[in-house]
């Protein structure tokens, strides 16, 4: 009986707040144009990595991001017809023999993981919001993804 009256009590007591909404007059000036909805995937956004030379830390090998695509030591990484925007900048293991970015291919946000030079890479597909977190090489096989190492918001290891 004590919670039904308290209730009530509190909805009295409450403040009531309304809202009177006049109608816009018409023909009292100029009209606001009415807001075009932004269509939800633009076919003609730009990569996010324009052109990136990176060496590696024992300095025998070279990555470069050109226009999105990702070059190792003059190789394109991916292969021809299969179009990827590289979102963030590569980052080699601590020996130079391996490399990690984060991309975006047919919608869809991957890490990328070229565990040795002469490998074909390994992806994982990630949740779309972490196309602007870091790669940060956690092991000789394993990778965190985020904005620290000690922050990881995702892991891959093979």
């Amino acid at each position: 009986m004590r919670l039904i009256s308290f209730a009530l009590a509190l909805g009295l007591a409450a403040p009531v707040r309304a809202a009177v909404r006049t109608p816009p007059h018409r023909g009292a000036g100029p009209q606001p144009k009415p807001r075009r909805a932004q269509p939800r995937r633009r076919g003609d956004r730009k990569p996010a990595l324009t052109r990136v030379l990176l060496d590696s830390p024992c300095g025998r090998h070279q990555v470069i991001v050109e226009r999105g695509e990702v070059f190792v030591d003059g190789q394109r990484v991916h292969a021809e017809g299969d179009p990827a925007d590289a979102l963030s900048t590569p980052a080699w293991r601590h020996d130079g023999s391996a490399l990690a970015w984060l991309e975006r291919r047919r919608g869809e946000t991957r890490l990328v993981v070229l565990p040795s030079l002469g490998e074909s890479p390994l992806a994982w597909a990630l949740p779309r919001t972490l196309g602007q977190e870091r790669v940060h090489w956690a092991d000789d096989n394993r990778v965190v993804v985020g904005p620290a190492l000690l922050q990881p918001l995702a892991i891959a290891s093979w």
